[in-house]
């Protein structure tokens, strides 16, 4: 069934839930670069948002001058935004930077620049955050309707078959970085450890990373909460068709993907004192492993239970842990 835009804001409107009384303001984190094509509809939905009380930060990685007007977009906003210079380092880095800057103990909750967010987004975040313990790092994501560059051709992301856990982060990423919204004791967290912490692959992969290994909460909203735009300038991209799958196995044996790995056990291994012990001991395990001969490599990998959501995608892994590409 092809849906419409329009069909979406009207169902979703109607949800407020109790997080729509709440008086906590959320501090959106947006990484921009370029972003003027597709900006004006992504900030029209934060202003339609069913939760009023946000504040929206802008790292923008600066073009060539006069190529863009993403700033003029931004300071047009009916809420006047905080606007920062970013490292213009790539989108890790900018969203590094972001959260550097964001207020810690606040929430936060993270935006992509060519999206466009259903009304109740932030609703249904805050709304799960209230539930867990304010002393608990928690991070919020969600299911997206994953659409062409006019947003059309919509279909619903992959549902996660398995839980989330710090397993399971060692190897993939189930926490789309557009939908990410963190609780207060997640932010403090974040702000405690970014300084030390090199620039990851990716800044959502990190996050679900750190938030697992210190045994934390992630809540996987099975509900859609934005419309997840795809089109060429796209840093990933969804991964839900057999292009998109084609091209993750040729980064695998490129050795892109043990490439990944590497930077990734690099952040961990900063912030390694603040890990569970059983997490703790995970890593050493998944480390060692990656360096043993073959039987030994794929008895540590399997002992230190790491896991993809799908058997397809866990297939790939232990073929790419055979060949020492994981």
């Amino acid at each position: 069934m092809m849906l419409r835009p329009n069909d979406l804001h009207k169902e979703h409107s109607t949800f407020v839930g109790t997080a729509g009384n709440s008086s906590a303001c959320v501090h959106i984190l947006m990484a921009v670069h370029q972003g003027e094509k597709y900006l004006p509809q992504q900030l029209s939905s934060f202003t339609t948002q069913t939760y009023p009380n946000w504040a929206l930060w802008a790292g923008i990685d600066a073009p060539k001058a006069g190529e863009d007007q993403s700033r003029e977009i931004l300071n047009a906003c009916v809420k006047k935004p905080v606007v920062l210079d970013g490292p213009a380092l790539g989108v890790a880095a900018n969203f590094m930077a972001l959260m550097s800057a964001a207020p810690a103990g606040e929430i936060w909750a993270l935006a992509d620049q060519d999206d466009v967010w259903l009304p109740d987004k932030l609703a249904r975040a805050v709304e799960q955050l209230n539930k867990i313990s304010p002393d608990t790092p928690a991070l919020y994501c969600a299911r997206t309707l994953i659409a062409d560059n006019r947003l059309g051709r919509m279909r619903l992301s992959p549902m996660r078959r398995r839980g989330p856990s710090f397993a399971n982060a060692l190897v993939q990423n189930i926490a789309s970085g557009n939908t990410i919204v963190l609780n207060s004791a997640a932010t403090q967290l974040v702000a405690s450890v970014i300084a030390d912490t090199p620039t990851p692959v990716i800044h959502d992969w990190w996050l679900y990373q750190l938030i697992t290994a210190v045994g934390g909460q992630v809540i996987c909203d099975e509900q859609p909460v934005l419309l997840y735009r795809q089109h060429s300038n796209n840093v990933l991209g969804a991964n839900d068709c057999w292009r998109s799958r084609l091209r993750r196995v040729k980064l695998i044996w490129q050795g892109v993907w043990a490439g990944w790995t590497d930077r990734n056990i690099d952040c961990l291994t900063a912030i390694s004192g603040q890990m569970t012990p059983q997490n703790q001991q995970r890593l050493r395990t998944f480390t060692q492993a990656r360096e043993a001969s073959l039987w030994r490599r794929l008895f540590q990998l399997r002992r230190s239970g790491i896991y993809r959501q799908r058997s397809a995608a866990g297939g790939v892994m232990w073929l790419a842990a055979l060949f020492g590409r994981l």
